[in-house]
């Protein structure tokens, strides 16, 4: 999308007044941290040594933030996806590194988002009504304006990041300056509006705003995660006992207070019974419709929720009134008013993705003549109409994104759906049950292309678990046998530590046969021999011997891990006093005992500079991990082991092949559960953007539940939706006859 001339003279402008803000966030920053009344739960020390490294970094704290704000600002005009470390490689790589450090960032933007929001509420929606004109709107889009909270809140972690690398310390300068920022982004969000108004920019014709999610309260973890395909609360039968029986009046949206009798409900139940033709009058007027429907479209008085599709297919409620004349059956009248009613509210779903909302309205006849045979449509909400419309649109919220292949192959599938429904010669229950069912398989074949393109990232993981478990197996029988040797506790820890990451990594990479794996098990042994040589001259002539293979192998199985060179050499430097020890004893000093021990003192030194590779980075270090960080504060937690155990059973039952809503990076993304190990631990999710992995730890995902930035993506089903849509303007109507 480019950029217009009026909103990027507006970003341009806010950009210029940056540097002002940020001098004015600093100070009175500065002041919150030397402030102890402001900062209770921090002790003298901890407030000031924050205060210290703030007013030492404040030049790069005001530099960063000025340059991330550009950068990030521009980018959303731009509709460029500002993800950082997320650009796909030259080898089109599928895997996506993941540091530590996202967990803690997320969190702290998403809490200052919804902070900023809080604060400026109000100057937000102002402001969104005059940015949407800028970009040639004639709605309210808070997307429309590049400089709302979440632009702000990532910018100022940037600048944050600077300061300090501690974790406590980050946090603390986050939520300091954000309280101070959100107070002076409301006054200048107030000026914007008015320099605006001031330029003769008119507002957007204000019908609707659909405020964005920045963080969702951790009590909501507790919450049912349902895939939302039922109709809740009130049944579509309980519904049709509602809908007045006025005839095609009720049909045009003039309820009418008259009350049908309790019978209703149960009348389509009886007729179920007995599938009927209908008559030739009814279908052929079915037919009409039907055509007019798939030539024609109405624009809607409601607003979209995609602003590239400003036009909604024309409902059936609309030719109710061609209709009604044909129905000669008063519970039929009935029927056709409520399916009426209900498509036109899931055709004006905002939810419902646009692509889809002409594959519905086609649907609108077959169903109908359905509903019309057989009752059990509604009293059932697992009847296969109602799966079907649930179902395609549950999936076309999924991938989101302009131009996703993904997506353009849903809508393509869901047409072929409704078109082979809708020119089929009987149209009953059993065909859109055969439509579910192709819907699944589609589906699950797009899954299953995600879950081959991600087998990098799969494998990889599954590489670092079975590394893992062998790790840990292997420290607890080297650590008995290090236990019966007196040895330091340097050398104890690299043989129960880092040796047993080499004979791990070594199994895994060579296999456990070959002669390198063979020899970093066998050199446990002789490497414990060494440590306790019996005082014997052939002891001390077999040491000799041993000590340069050994030594070899030590150093090749350092470099296969990319063992620190500082821990390489420390290892080394005591082994060579144990060793040089122990040629030693028993023996008085001579030439040949000299020059023993200046072998021994050689071999320790070669190969010291040049032991090890070029150290690359490991898989298991991309992987979010959080299991050092500080845990949240007990003041921004509500019942915290409740909402944890919710949060352990959620991340439990995710099955893959489910959506979610992700707050990455400072916005919410919709991604799907490709993989997840056997033993639960490691998550690889497929992301909003094609080709795009993102790779995470069990317990890093449980903390992201319990912030509430994973949620279930969906919820309440678009049939319910409908339902309650139509149950509200009853609602309405009522109360309005009534006065």
């Amino acid at each position: 999308m480019s950029i217009s001339s009026l909103l990027l003279r507006f970003v341009e402008d806010e950009l210029d007044r940056s540097q002002e803000l940020i001098d004015r966030t600093l100070v009175a920053t500065l002041a919150k941290l030397q402030d102890p009344k402001a900062n209770a739960s921090l002790d003298r020390l901890a407030r000031r040594e924050l205060a210290e490294l703030l007013q030492q970094g404040r030049a790069n704290f005001q530099r960063t933030f000025v340059d991330s704000l550009r950068r990030l600002a521009l980018a959303e005009a731009n509709g460029i996806d500002d993800l950082p470390g997320f650009a796909p490689s030259a080898e089109h790589d599928t895997l996506t590194l993941m540091d530590d450090t996202l967990v803690e960032s997320d969190i702290e933007i998403s809490r200052a988002t919804q902070l900023i929001d809080s604060a400026a509420e109000w100057e937000l929606r102002e402001l969104a009504t005059f940015t949407s004109t800028l970009v040639g709107l004639d709605r309210v889009s808070p997307e429309s304006n590049p400089m709302r909270a979440s632009t702000y809140a990532r910018a100022l972690w940037e600048s944050t990041c600077t300061v300090s690398r501690s974790p406590l310390q980050r946090s603390t300068l986050m939520r300091t300056a954000a309280s101070v920022i959100a107070g002076l982004l409301k006054l200048a969000w107030a000026g914007a509006c008015t320099r605006l108004e001031s330029q003769g920019i008119e507002q957007s014709v204000y019908k609707t705003v659909v405020l964005l999610p920045t963080a969702v309260s951790s009590t909501a973890v507790g919450q049912s995660s349902g895939s939302g395909e039922g109709i809740a609360g009130d049944s579509v039968s309980r519904l049709l006992s509602r809908i007045p029986r006025s005839g095609t009046g009720a049909a045009q949206g003039e309820p009418s207070t008259a009350q049908p009798n309790r019978s209703t409900s149960q009348e389509p139940a009886a007729r179920s019974q007995d599938p009927e033709i209908l008559s030739a009058a009814l279908e052929q007027a079915l037919q009409h419709i039907e055509l007019l429907l798939q030539t024609r479209g109405l624009s809607s008085d409601g607003v979209m929720s995609d602003i590239n599709a400003p036009v909604v297919p024309a409902s059936l409620r609309q030719h109710a009134s061609t209709l009604m004349p044909h129905v000669d059956d008063a519970i039929d009248r009935h029927v056709v008013d409520l399916l009426s009613r209900l498509f036109e509210a899931m055709l004006t779903d905002q939810q419902l993705a646009a692509p889809l909302r002409p594959v519905i309205a086609r649907l609108q006849v077959a169903a109908l003549r359905v509903a019309l045979r057989d009752g059990s449509m509604l009293r059932s909400d697992q009847h296969p109409v109602w799966l079907l419309m649930n179902r395609m649109a549950a999936a076309g919220q999924a991938w989101p994104q302009a131009g996703d292949p993904r997506a353009s192959r849903l809508h393509g599938f869901c047409e072929e759906l409704s078109s082979d429904i809708a020119s089929a010669s009987q149209q009953d229950s059993q065909q859109f049950l055969q439509a579910v069912s192709r819907l699944e398989l589609h589906l699950q074949h797009e899954l299953e292309q995600q879950q081959e393109r991600a087998q990098p990232s799969i494998q990889a993981l599954i590489a670092t678990e079975r590394r893992d478990d062998l790790e840990q197996a292997l420290r607890q029988q080297l650590g008995e046998q290090v236990r019966q040797v007196k040895t330091t506790d340097r050398v104890r820890s690299f043989m129960t530590h880092d040796w047993a990451r080499v004979v791990a990594e070594s199994i895994l990479r060579f296999g456990a046969e070959d002669p390198r794996t063979v020899g970093s098990l066998s050199a446990v042994d002789e490497l414990l021999w060494t440590l306790r040589v019996p005082d014997h001259p052939d002891s001390r002539t077999r040491l000799l011997q041993l000590l340069p293979g050994l030594l070899q192998r030590l150093r090749e199985g350092m470099a296969l891990v990319n063992m620190p060179e500082a821990d390489r050499q420390g290892v080394l430097d005591d082994l060579m006093a144990v060793h040089t020890e122990a040629l030693r004893a028993g023996h008085r000093s001579g030439d040949k005992d000299e020059a023993s021990l200046g072998f021994v003192r050689q071999l320790h030194a070669d190969g010291a500079m040049d032991a090890g590779a070029q150290p690359v980075q490991s898989f298991s270090d991309s992987l979010i991990d959080v299991s050092s960080m500080d845990t949240v504060p007990a003041d921004l937690m509500s019942d915290e082991l409740q909402v944890a155990s919710a949060a352990i059973r959620l991340v439990k039952e995710m099955t893959p092949g489910a959506s979610f809503r992700w707050f990455l990076s400072g916005r919410w993304r919709h991604v799907q559960l490709l993989w997840r190990s056997p033993s639960g631990r490691f998550h690889v999710f497929a992301s909003d953007t094609p080709e795009r992995t993102h790779s995470i730890e069990r317990h890093s995902l449980e903390r992201l539940w319990r912030e509430g930035l994973v949620t279930p993506l969906g919820g309440t089903s678009l049939v319910s939706r409908a339902v309650q849509r139509v149950m509200s303007e009853l609602d309405t109507a009522s109360m309005t006859a009534s006065r």
